[in-house]
């Protein structure tokens, strides 16, 4: 792998990540909600803002950075942090935002100044301000009217650069123009099943080659959306499970960060005896039922398996933070794929340790939770019948919690249900 190329594949790990990293402190700090969020030209907000709004304005203030997911964003004003943000509108920034921002929107759109970097997953691009660092595009077309001090990637469908750009140019790209203003201060490489359109005035100072395509242009375009789109699936997902399972999940990451050897043989054993047991019940008929269910369940493992694998990953990494299993599986989550995507040959056994290990964690957990209710424990107390015996120890930081409906107010203590008297 050239320099350049790592250089590219590390820059789109970064842009991706970012953008995922907008999860993490929604759900580790606390949250302004609101239908419309407005922030006067005299107001400030002093800290870090969290923010979930159907429409966000900002004319004031925001001295740290600004995390939102809103319909639509307009700031006018000064972030001094990073602007990390997912929308399903529109992006406007005519202020200032001393960090970088980072967002998916179906438009971005920058006439004011971006102190450090942009990195944007959107329909439409358009930059008629400056940039002073790195701009790093995914997505349909890109507009580059203003300055980029800075290197320019990405991939594409089309790109008009009509702007000066400090360093390099290194796309894919569907069709690229350069416009009269355009003024690159390094090499212009691009990947295009089409010459360049550039005009007489466009200055170039180095070298300015179109490379081959490694395979249809939409194809690979499609390909890289999917790929960022997958792990923001993948991240949502898991969310999502540890919430639904949060009885079970804790076990099933503790089993992974305290017993992974053991994890990971029970998930290669389930991973290799599931599927001969749905053929061998598919061929008696009367199993077909059992066998779709289990193939279900194998499909569902093999695609968020790798979660308490994951989790458990950061949860050692988090372990004197005590920030608690959502936070702890957003930064191993991160991390995980970071090496997945750096480290081709390594990502590849990575990916395999975390889904068998995960696999095996969540076997262990249902086990567990299987022995902790015996029969009739319905006819218990809920204080009696949440609480058994467990081989695995608690997840780094995790408090186990009790079940649901359970009162925990100090000093009360359920009494045991008394039997019912009368005639039989």
């Amino acid at each position: 792998m050239t320099l350049r190329r790592f250089r590219v594949l590390a820059a789109t790990s970064v842009m991706g990540l970012a953008l995922f990293g907008v999860a993490l402190p929604l759900v580790t700090a606390d949250v302004i909600t609101a239908n419309l969020y407005i922030l006067g030209e005299d107001e400030v907000e002093d800290g870090d803002v969290y923010l979930a709004a159907t429409s966000a304005r900002v004319a004031g203030t925001v001295d740290g950075d600004f995390v939102v997911s809103t319909g639509s964003l307009m700031i006018s004003g000064m972030v001094t942090g990073d602007v990390l943000v997912l929308s399903q509108g529109t992006v406007r920034i005519t202020g200032e935002v001393q960090g970088s921002l980072r967002g998916a929107a179906r438009e971005i759109i920058v006439e004011g100044t971006i102190g450090h970097d942009v990195a944007a997953l959107t329909v439409a691009t358009r930059i008629k301000g400056s940039v002073e660092r790195d701009a790093l595009v995914f997505g349909g077309s890109v507009t580059l009217e203003g300055s980029i001090g800075g290197d320019v990637n990405g991939r594409m469908v089309t790109a008009n650069i009509n702007g000066p750009v400090g360093n390099d140019v290194d796309i894919a790209v569907g069709r690229l123009t350069l416009g009269p203003n355009a003024d690159i201060g390094g090499d212009v490489l691009y990947r295009s099943g089409s010459d360049a359109e550039v005009a007489a005035s466009a200055q170039v100072a180095s070298q300015f080659e179109r490379l081959p395509t490694r395979g249809s242009f939409t194809v690979e375009l499609l390909l890289t959306l999917a790929t960022i789109l997958g792990f923001f699936g993948f991240l949502f997902a898991g969310i999502v499970l540890l919430w639904l399972f949060r009885a079970t999940a804790p076990r099933a990451v503790a089993a992974v960060e305290h017993h992974p050897w053991r994890s990971a043989g029970i998930g290669v054993a389930a991973i290799i005896i599931v599927p001969v047991l749905v053929v061998l019940l598919i061929l008696t008929l009367v199993g077909v039922p059992v066998a779709l269910a289990l193939a279900v369940l194998l499909a569902l493992g093999l695609l968020f398996g790798p979660v308490p694998a994951v989790t458990a990953l950061g949860a050692r990494l988090l372990r004197k933070q005590h920030l608690g299993l959502f936070a702890a599986f957003l930064v191993g989550a991160v991390i995980w794929r970071a090496g997945i995507w750096l480290i081709p040959y390594v990502g590849v056994a990575l990916y395999l340790g975390a889904l068998v290990a995960g696999v095996g964690g969540w076997l262990i957990a249902i086990w567990e939770r299987r022995k902790e209710t015996p029969v009739g424990a319905e006819l218990l107390p809920r204080r009696v019948a949440a609480v058994g015996p467990t081989d695995t120890p608690a997840p780094v930081g995790w408090d186990a919690p009790l079940a649901p409906g359970t009162d925990d107010s100090p000093g009360e203590e359920q009494s045991p249900v008394e039997p019912e008297t009368g005639d039989q």
